[in-house]
């Protein structure tokens, strides 16, 4: 029964983030963290970026890496090898000229459908290169886990709270370079991603295994804490088919019937 349930979540986060048209209304209808440089606020801005594109195939996947080794400014990560569709951020690509071209041609007014991104195909043909170095493996984001992930709970990590106890640095793994490990640790976790080290001072995290301390002295890999709802349970960003999932992982009940009066009398 798990595998036929987990084959069901994987089709339906297939269909739904497959849909560019399901891309455009979440990405309209999700609160927006404050506009990056050169964005205007009146709007005007359908020649943005794509701020998320979608691709399908094989990449690492760091939503359950709790024990980051830092060095210096970058981290450790060992990571998941994962083939289903996938999430690139496109801010936090790493290659150069890839991020570019796929700025250039996925646009919100221009949005780029499955697949259609440079970015998924640096990726699908290594070709995704950082410093010189072309790489088999990218670390992006997809939904595998995600029911177990919100069971953990998140938690906000602020080291600038007073009494404050947790790790100060976190890791960023989006967009991060990854390599086969041959010897790993954790047989589950073949792929050594090479993330991005925040201070938590500067930018608060996300504590996404229950606390905000990673494991055997390491630092977690997480995202900013501004993009958790957590009224909601939520992400407060537009990601692709989040809505689908998170509905995916709740009690097979019927909602209170109150809340659709309520919907409807506030339209």
């Amino acid at each position: 029964m798990k595998k036929v349930g987990s084959l069901l979540l994987t089709s339906l986060v297939f269909l739904v983030i497959a849909n560019p048209n399901f891309v455009n209304a979440q990405a309209r209808n999700t609160p927006q963290p404050a506009a990056q440089a050169g964005e205007k606020r009146d709007g005007s801005n359908r020649n943005l970026p794509q701020e998320f594109v979608v691709c399908t195939g094989w990449h690492a996947l760091c939503s359950a890496s709790y024990d980051c080794v830092m060095n210096g400014d970058t981290a450790d990560c060992d990571c998941l090898r994962v083939n289903e569709p996938h999430i690139v951020e496109t801010i936090s690509i790493q290659d150069t000229e890839i991020k570019r071209l796929t700025e250039v041609k996925c646009t919100n007014k221009h949005l780029c459908d499955l697949d259609e991104a440079p970015v998924c195909k640096a990726i699908k043909s290594g070709q995704y290169e950082v410093d010189n170095v072309k790489y088999d493996w990218v670390s992006t984001f997809s939904y595998r886990g995600w029911c177990a992930l919100l069971l953990v709970k998140p938690k906000a990590c602020d080291p600038r709270i007073e009494g404050y106890t947790g790790d100060r640095y976190w890791a960023v793994c989006d967009g991060a370079p990854c390599t086969e490990n041959q010897n790993p640790s954790d047989s589950n976790k073949p792929l050594s991603c090479q993330c991005r080290v925040e201070d938590g001072r500067i930018t608060p995290f996300l504590g996404t295994n229950g606390s905000c301390t990673g494991d055997n002295g390491g630092i977690m890999s997480s995202s900013p804490l501004w993009t958790w709802d957590f009224q909601n349970n939520t992400y407060g960003i537009p990601l692709p088919g989040m809505e689908c999932v998170q509905g995916a992982c709740a009690p097979l009940t019927s909602d209170p019937f109150e809340e659709h009066r309520r919907d409807g009398e506030s339209r």
